[in-house]
């Protein structure tokens, strides 16, 4: 007995020493989310005040109501391209088969409807045929006069819920399908960057080309319109560095700058032409 037992435990000890410790496997890798800016009081002190302006024939003009991202995470559209993706006003307009008049004049105005601004009388009673008449404010204009027994000023007014501008397709069919486009590419940001949803905040500029982000942390923070602001032939995408957000118990207005053309400013940044967005990320690709 004795000796079977001496006998189990030499076999023991050697299936011991031969039997090497299991290494651990490694988990896989993730992606981890960027460092957000911790929480703080409900009314930070600080400000973002972002004005946005394009040059364009030595004419300064400020971009209206125009969507702009906050983010606690860089954008890096070089790798995600998503602005040559995004609905182009002109190609969309051409789509529903509006006049070449009324595409110029959106352009011109910088404007996603027709809601943009107020039609002047001349813009509503001018030739038809004329190069800057545009057909269907003339056609909406003269069904309100007609509906609206004979009131021109009335008609001018309410222009807009007339004729060929009444619409879906030219009131709201663009606005509609860029508000679509812009609410799925923050989505995929914030889950591609593992942030909860709403984390990037978003603001519109008003009609001086202003947007504001209120309440916010100390930290650093990155700014972008992600859908083009269509200048001409150029659509321009902006993509901020880190804006840093320091601590401070004062109120603090911080001015960030979106441009076209370069200034030796802080917080001044010029945009890039989706063009030259894409070819970087192809490049980007290749390597």
């Amino acid at each position: 007995m004795a000796a079977n037992a001496l006998c189990l435990a030499l076999v023991f000890a050697s299936a011991q020493a031969q039997t090497p410790t299991p290494t651990p496997t490694p988990s896989p890798q993730t992606n981890a989310p960027c460092a957000q800016p911790p929480s703080c009081p409900t009314l930070a002190p600080h400000v973002f005040q972002v004005a946005v302006t394009l040059k364009q024939s030595d004419k300064s003009m400020a971009v209206a109501r125009t969507p702009i991202y906050l983010s606690p995470c860089p954008f890096n559209l070089d790798k995600m391209p998503m602005g040559a993706r995004a609905p182009s006003r002109k190609s969309y307009y051409a789509s529903v088969k509006a006049s070449p008049q009324l595409i110029n004049w959106l352009e011109a105005n910088n404007c996603d409807t027709v809601y943009c601004r107020e039609l002047t009388k001349e813009e509503v009673t001018c030739k038809v045929g004329d190069a800057a008449c545009v057909p269907e404010f003339v056609q909406a204009y003269n069904d309100a006069r007609t509906s609206l027994k004979g009131d021109g000023e009335l008609a001018r007014k309410w222009v807009t819920n007339y004729g060929p501008l009444a619409t879906p397709q030219l009131r709201v069919g663009f606005h509609d399908q860029k508000m679509k486009w812009l609410a799925a590419a923050v989505a995929g940001l914030e889950k591609a960057q593992g942030l909860a949803p709403g984390a990037i905040k978003v603001a519109v500029t008003d009609r001086q080309g202003y947007a504001y982000f209120y309440d916010l942390c100390p930290g650093a923070y990155y700014i972008s319109n992600l859908a083009p602001a269509e200048v001409g032939t150029d659509r321009i995408l902006w993509e901020t560095t880190a804006i840093k957000v320091e601590k401070s118990d004062t109120l603090e207005k911080i001015p960030v700058t979106l441009t076209n053309t370069p200034a030796k400013k802080k917080n001044y940044f010029v945009g890039k032409k989706v063009a030259e967005a894409v070819s970087s990320a192809s490049a980007v690709d290749k390597e």
